[in-house]
């Protein structure tokens, strides 16, 4: 029984994290929430809204504040709900330590994702010629995550690096943060 409500909760608390990660990308990227296709996310995820009203948006209102603090909020709810359905305890600090390594970790994992979805995307349209809306915005939502790595890219016509190396540097990242994690939290205890 104790497994079967572990994996629910684990269940829960990752769905709720991957659409505070959808809302904090969709205002990242710029995208309307007067968009048909784009507003049940918005509304799924009004609570960021809540947030906003304390946490400000920085970088012309790009980039919420609010969605980050939700995203660690739920993930250190996510770590010690763990700790207290496995009956083990975790002290504060190393909570604030596991809770901030693993949302870096997350949220670079969920930007792999989001560049895999990609290039998926792109080879869906470049085969089968669609033009559902769904596909732009997985395109659009991708955009800056791989806008810098445009910049570094060589212009080869038809074949964008951009993705791939996009994709490979977030990995990069993760084993490294994954590497300082390793180090670091066996000396919190």
């Amino acid at each position: 029984m104790n497994n079967t409500l572990l994996q629910i909760f684990d269940l829960v608390t990752t769905f709720a994290m991957l659409l505070v990660f959808i809302r904090f990308m969709l205002q990242f990227a710029g995208m309307d929430a007067r968009d048909p296709m784009i507003r049940p996310a918005y509304q799924a995820t009004q609570i960021v809204d809540v947030f906003g009203r304390i946490f400000p948006t920085v970088g012309q209102g790009r980039i919420s504040i609010a969605a980050i603090v939700l995203m660690f909020l739920i993930r250190l709810i996510d770590i010690s709900g763990k700790a207290a359905l496995t009956h083990k305890g975790i002290a504060p600090i190393p909570l604030f330590f596991q809770g901030s390594l693993s949302l870096i970790l997350d949220f670079l994992r969920m930007c792999r994702y989001l560049v895999i979805g990609s290039i998926i995307v792109s080879w869906i349209v470049v085969f089968t010629q669609s033009n559902h809306p769904m596909i732009g915005i997985i395109i659009r939502l991708a955009e800056p995550i791989l806008a810098p790595f445009r910049r570094i890219t060589p212009n080869l016509g038809m074949i964008d690096l951009s993705p791939m190396i996009a994709f490979f540097a977030l990995y990069l990242i993760e084993i490294f943060v994954t590497g300082i994690a390793a180090s670091l939290l066996p000396m919190l205890g």
